[in-house]
Formats: C-alpha cells, structure tokens, sequence
C-alpha cells in the first residue's frame, strides 16, 4: 500500500470514529441547553461551553445546497489564557439528492479535493471524505436516506492537555 493511501485510510477511520462519537453527542444534545461549566483536567481549571446549534462557520465546512438542517452543537473546552484544548462541531444535514450528488459536491469543494470512500457497516453503506490539516480533521459522512441523503458534517480537534500554570516551589532568596 503507499504511503499516501494510507494516510487516507487513517484519516477515513478516524473520521468514522469521530462519526461514531458525533451519534451519541446528538443523542445527549437533543435535551442540553446552552451553557458553561468549570471543570479541570490534567489538575488544570478549564471552561467547557456547549451551544445546541452550528453554523458553517463553526464547522469550517459549506453546508450542502438546499439542504436541511437537522441537528447540531458545537462544544468547547479552553483552558486560562483561551487556550484550547478540545473543539467538536457537528450537524446532521438532510437533503433530496443522492449521495453519490453530494458527495461529488463536496469532493469539488473541499481542499485537496478528496475522494469519497465507500464503507459498508451494519446499517449499509457510508460515503466519507475527510481532510487533515494540522491538530484539526473535518469529515463530511453520507448515508442514503428517506429517498435522499443524510449528511453529517464533523470538525475537530485533537484534544490536548493543557500547560499546569508556573507556580514557584517557595521563597527564594535574592542577594
């Protein structure tokens, strides 16, 4: 296998992972409200805040033509100073066309232009392209659905610890 194959099949099963993970997201998001919580992870303070609503924007990916939206949010975490350590965006998308349409659509806008790979699970066959840049992986999943296509539209971070602030062991003495 090349090299560069494989770099797609690995940004592919991360995308269907992150698919996965988006599935029981929507679940619990249906029922939250927006809002901010104080937590800490890696013994540092950090802000979690959850919208139940995405944009374009905030997914950094063009929403399909004439396409309904369906569901989404979009969760944060930063850490003191706004640094971040975890971002999620997700929407599912509804829309009339096939998916082979929507897909060739989003194969035409999306950098690096990448073609759909095909799955085929439990609950039939999926369409995924994916573009990696950096920390930060976009993946846009279709499905067959009710005559038309189900599309999911993903943008994420890889989660990161955050510094723990300097704090000085004791006084020390200047002469």
């Amino acid at each position: 296998m090349t090299r560069p194959r494989w770099r797609a099949r690995t940004v592919v099963l991360i995308a269907v992972g992150a698919a996965f993970a988006a599935g029981s997201w929507l679940t619990a998001a249906a029922v939250l409200s927006p809002r901010t919580e104080k937590m800490e992870v890696g013994g540092v303070r950090v802000d979690g805040s959850y919208t139940p609503s995405a944009t374009a924007d905030d997914l950094d990916l063009p929403f399909y033509p004439g396409a309904k939206v369906q569901d989404s949010f979009v969760y944060r975490v930063t850490a003191p100073g706004d640094r971040r350590v975890l971002y999620y965006a997700s929407a599912i998308l509804s829309s009339p066309d096939s998916p082979d349409k929507v897909a060739a659509h989003y194969h035409d806008v999306l950098p690096g232009h990448p073609k759909a790979e095909t799955l085929e699970g439990e609950d039939g066959e999926r369409l995924v392209l994916a573009v990696s840049q950096g920390d930060e992986v976009k993946t846009v999943t279709i499905t067959a659905a009710d005559g038309g296509s189900r599309i999911e539209l993903i943008r994420t971070t890889k989660p990161t610890v955050p510094p723990k602030p300097f704090r000085p062991r004791g006084k020390e003495r200047v002469t």
